[in-house]
């Protein structure tokens, strides 16, 4: 959603907007990179009718895509009344986030009635991602879990977060992927938030991260034919240098679109914070809390009183860090998270 010169006040839209759901801290795996260090004790739930009231102000907030995450979304005792809500919307495409150990034949049909997709996390064989999961058995459960979706005719993507541990398993995933039936794989690299900062030592190099890229196109490239796509979640350089938007620095002045305010994803974790596109950035740049005020109170809050706030960050850290940054491919989020807790602009 944005604020052109020209619009003071709601509707603030934009097409691929983002709303990002944490429902809950709490998860049956104890991942070794989960930048929301969930785990299985945890035990704080996002209330149901905060949930329901803010998918429906999806619409006038202008945004496209709802992720619900975690913890574990399964978990989460009401995850079937969101799913009834969102049978009913067309306001927005659902995406779920899940591990993918919790899911029979019942999740699978309410998910393909709710007309939502899967992201599932992957991340190698079997004997590495069950170490990377901390749960022996995981990856034949996520397996188990991918067929019955697949089965009951819900789209699968395949999460598949890389490190210097396990570069090279993107071969054989896409094969493994085509027989599951899985149509995307996104790749994402291991970042130091969370508990990716206790194996900060496992990053990939920037030379890494440059082969992992042409590794992830050279398959896409080869595997589009026979159905299967990839992503790589990363920004380039380049192209935050010609697009100072993409690092949520947008002022008017060079934003080819005449925006001054943007925010491109909404995050709401599971206590009610809202934060401005990154889920692991320090709350005093949040928009506020939901137990508050509702959504479209929250950002038309934020653009009038406190998004000058995230800007000066962001732009700070644009204009220290991406002029001479080493690498072709830049970390972005990650840089504007560590910034934002010893921010003191």
């Amino acid at each position: 959603m944005c604020l052109p010169d020209e619009v003071q006040a709601l509707p603030l839209r934009q097409e691929s907007g983002v709303l990002l759901v944490h429902l809950l801290d709490r998860c049956n795996l104890h991942c070794q990179h989960c930048y929301m260090d969930a785990a299985p004790g945890r035990d704080t739930f996002l209330p149901l009718e905060l949930v329901l009231r803010s998918l429906g102000e999806v619409e006038r907030l202008g945004l496209r895509t709802v992720y619900l995450t975690g913890g574990e979304p399964f978990l989460y005792p009401d995850w079937p009344a969101i799913l009834a809500f969102a049978a009913h919307q067309q306001a927005f495409k659902l995406v779920i986030c899940t591990n993918g150990t919790r899911i029979g034949p019942a999740e699978a049909a309410q998910v393909q009635a709710g007309g939502a997709s899967i992201n599932v996390s992957i991340d190698g064989e079997e004997t590495y991602h069950d170490r990377f999961r901390g749960m022996p058995g995981a990856f034949r459960a996520t397996c188990q879990g991918i067929q019955t979706l697949v089965a009951a005719g819900v789209a699968v993507t395949a999460v598949v977060t890389i490190c210097q541990d396990n570069l090279g398993c993107l071969p054989a995933l896409a094969e493994w992927a085509l027989k599951m039936g899985i149509e995307r794989i996104s790749v994402q690299p291991l970042q130091k938030v969370g508990r990716g900062a206790e194996i900060r030592q496992r990053k990939l190099s920037d030379e890494q991260m440059c082969d992992l890229f042409m590794l992830a196109s050279d398959l896409g490239y080869a595997y589009r034919p026979r159905g299967l796509t990839f992503s790589l979640n990363y920004r380039s350089k380049s192209y935050l240098l010609a697009h100072p938007c993409a690092a949520f620095v947008c002022n008017g002045a060079q934003c080819h679109r005449k925006v001054t305010k943007e925010i491109k994803t909404l995050v709401i974790k599971e206590d009610g914070t809202v934060l401005p596109e990154i889920p692991t950035l320090n709350p005093r740049f949040a928009l506020g809390n939901l137990q508050e005020a509702t959504l479209v109170e929250l950002v038309t809050r934020y653009f009038a009183d406190g998004y000058n706030d995230f800007h000066r960050l962001c732009r700070m850290a644009f204009d220290e860090i991406v002029p001479g940054f080493t690498s072709p491919i830049v970390p972005w989020d990650e840089i504007v998270s560590e910034r934002s807790w010893r921010f003191s602009g």
